[in-house]
């Protein structure tokens, strides 16, 4: 029996489908030779753009609450660098249209303030909500383990990349859900949940477990990223360790 219109509308439309999903989830080999060459970093925390220029990322401690003196320094820099600022979806401050001079100048200016320039083999700064006082749907406070965090592991050498969200309730407005370390504020402590990301390829985290100190979710950060030191030499994401090394190993290996 020959094909009927319908059969040959709907071979065209997954043909369609696979042809666009090719395009949106593989990078094209221009854009990966992009990404290669700016790899190619000489200056620590200067990051090479795509038109040439150069970009910093600046992590914000104390959960993301830049100072008066911080955003002085910052203001002060468009002014003199000729560069611009961008808030990052992240919480970084994205400072950006630089040379190579000015990013120098720039990182010479960042080294007398609270702000940290960020390298591509650190933790980055947790991703927070306001949480409590301020929240009317806040369970728990998320500055302090944000400060925390940031003071204890914020230079941890790491592959890249690992990210780490902080919420102050399952609302998850810091989107702690969908990050590879998420801690979610319940009235009991804090919610670990694992290896979720956003993405091309988007995952929800996996709740593995609860903490009620600080202390506890220091430990389980280092552990983690320790197990992903070993377990990546560019980069991965924490998803993908754990396929690797099998969900029971993992939990194993961090103490959940």
């Amino acid at each position: 029996m020959g094909m009927g219109l319908f059969d040959i509308l709907l071979i065209l439309v997954k043909a369609m489908i696979t042809k666009s999903s090719k395009s949106i989830f593989s990078k094209p080999s221009h854009i990966k030779e992009d990404y290669k060459k700016m790899s190619q970093v000489s200056v620590p925390g200067l990051v090479p753009q795509k038109d040439g220029s150069f970009a910093i990322f600046v992590e914000v401690p104390k959960g993301a609450c830049p100072s008066a003196d911080d955003l002085m320094v910052l203001s002060n820099m468009m002014k003199d660098l000729n560069c611009k600022v961008h808030l990052t979806t992240a919480q970084k401050i994205m400072i950006f249209d630089l040379n190579e001079e000015s990013g120098k100048k720039a990182l010479e200016m960042l080294s007398n303030t609270g702000l940290y320039a960020k390298t591509a083999l650190d933790l980055s700064q947790p991703r927070v909500c306001i949480g409590k006082p301020y929240c009317k749907l806040a369970l728990q406070e998320t500055f302090p383990l944000s400060e925390t965090l940031m003071e204890k592991l914020a230079r941890e050498p790491i592959a890249r990349k690992i990210k780490v969200g902080i919420a102050g309730c399952p609302a998850c407005c810091s989107w702690a859900n969908i990050i590879d370390i998420g801690f979610i504020g319940v009235k009991s402590g804090f919610q670990v949940f694992i290896g979720g990301h956003g993405g091309a390829r988007p995952a929800i985290g996996e709740k593995m477990g609860m903490i009620t100190t600080h202390d506890e979710a220091v430990d389980l950060v280092r552990k983690i990223a320790k197990l992903f030191r070993e377990n990546v030499t560019k980069k991965s994401r924490l998803e993908r360790v754990i396929k690797k090394i099998g969900l029971e190993e993992f939990k194993s290996a961090v103490g959940l």
